[in-house]
């Protein structure tokens, strides 16, 4: 079993709180209403604007370009591979509109406490860590499980009669393309695992970025409205 293998199974538990969170439960079995939809699409709008940051905040302080070609690649797709109706935030738009929000809504959105600790913290790490440790952060640390998150989000979602796959398209979009963005930047990390120092700022990363979305979580079930 090599480091990153290794790593996969170290970081379960944290994953599995995600994947299993109950909040997540909640989309899953469509238990939410218009208003409690609302109200996640509102605080994950908060994420999705930050994501392309953090990928060209880590881009710019990765040295090589072969390290960083999955995040420049990861990028290029975050913005429609260069066609702006294809952009992720406008696919994140249109799902927010399909709930009933409008772009205008999404922008006076006032993140909760644990939303802001959770995207701020991720920024600057990017921005100020070691490009090694963000790495650990996008790749084991986030694109390792997002097909299994958003399977679960996107399983949950067409539950609800009134929301179609074309509404939904910015969460099927990330499940057929965040398993390749993985294997492609371990591939990146492979040769920089090569030293103890390293490897301990790959496992570093990816603990605090599995921290931070377990806190972004938590804060969306703690502060779940109606319940």
């Amino acid at each position: 079993m090599d480091f990153f293998q290794e790593l996969e199974k170290e970081l379960r538990e944290g994953i599995d709180k995600i994947l299993h969170h109950p909040f997540l439960k909640r989309i899953d079995d469509a238990w939410l209403d218009r208003s409690q939809l609302q109200y996640f699409v509102e605080q994950y709008s908060v994420y999705c604007r930050y994501f392309p940051r953090f990928l060209a905040a880590a881009a710019a302080n990765i040295p090589d370009d072969k390290t960083r070609m999955p995040i420049i690649e990861n990028l290029w797709e975050e913005h429609g591979e260069g066609k702006l109706a294809k952009s992720h935030r406008i696919l994140f738009n249109q799902f927010a509109s399909a709930v009933g929000l409008t772009e205008a809504d999404l922008d006076k959105v006032e993140p909760l406490p644990t939303t802001r600790i959770c995207c701020e913290n991720l920024i600057n790490l990017c921005h100020d860590g070691h490009f090694i440790e963000s790495l650990g952060a996008l790749g084991p640390g986030t694109e390792f499980f997002t097909n299994e998150e958003y399977s679960i989000i996107a399983n949950g979602l067409r539950k609800y009669n009134d929301l179609s796959d074309e509404d939904i398209e910015f969460w099927l979009v990330h499940i057929s393309l965040d398993e390749d963005h993985y294997s492609e930047m371990i591939d990146c990390l492979r040769p920089w695992a090569n030293t103890l120092e390293n490897r301990y700022l790959i496992k570093t990363g990816a603990k605090k970025a599995i921290d931070l979305e377990i806190l972004f979580w938590d804060g969306l079930e703690d502060n779940l409205p109606g319940r």
